[in-house]
């Protein structure tokens, strides 16, 4: 190990001889560390850890902010409380510029690698790439839309036993416009609402995933 990964074997005060976790190549390893300099680590992988991620699979579909860093907050925090994957979402209140979000990408996904470390997931959150919300299908076991100005439930209305896939919906600042709303509904969206006060986009995404993962009873 060497760069980032170096550091974190400091940080953390491993010695030689002592066992770690490495996620190496989409794949986590218990290791033994052999060898310990300013310049490398050297580990002895003693056996590849087979770790299930807690079900229900959460696709955050997140309409992206108009402050773009917001971004990072929204990937730390729904890392922790449980998403599998964010999908950044243009809608027409969102942050438009797509090449400035393509530019992001690479830096979220080492928020996400950073924050799996943090949390001990079994996987880091998957930063899929950006999408538009004309796009969107409702192809998941359960289609929620976070709709604080339209929403007739809360998610304690929903039957959320034995659901394996949740896509989640989040808008922008100011919400979804109505043809936005309307669009999604058609479409099989659930339009939900949190209670009981209006909340800003990041801290809708982290409220959302966190109550479905907790309120959800695995298959």
């Amino acid at each position: 190990m060497e760069g980032e990964e170096l550091q974190h074997v400091f940080a953390k005060r491993i010695k030689i001889g002592q066992e770690l976790e490495l996620f190496f190549e989409d794949k986590l390893y218990l290791c033994l560390l052999e060898k310990l300099n300013p310049k490398g680590a050297f580990c002895i992988v003693i056996k590849e850890l087979e770790l299930a991620t807690p079900l229900p699979f959460i696709t955050l579909y997140q309409c992206v902010p108009v402050e773009l860093k917001t971004v990072d907050f929204i990937v730390e925090r729904v890392s922790e409380v449980g998403a599998y994957r964010l999908v950044p979402t243009l809608s027409k209140r969102s942050f438009q510029n797509i090449t400035a979000i393509n530019k992001r990408m690479e830096r979220w996904k080492r928020v996400a690698l950073s924050a799996f470390k943090q949390c001990k997931r079994p996987k880091p959150l998957e930063i899929a790439p950006p999408t538009r919300l004309e796009e969107l299908k409702a192809d998941a076991d359960l289609n929620l839309l976070l709709d604080n100005f339209g929403g007739e439930k809360s998610l304690k209305d929903l039957n959320l036993n034995g659901v394996k896939t949740v896509s989640l919906v989040v808008g922008p600042e100011g919400g979804f416009t109505r043809q936005e709303s309307e669009l999604l509904r058609e479409r099989g969206f659930i339009p939900i609402k949190l209670y009981p006060y209006i909340l800003r986009s990041e801290t809708a995404a982290l409220l959302g995933v966190g109550l479905i993962m907790n309120l959800s009873t695995p298959p």
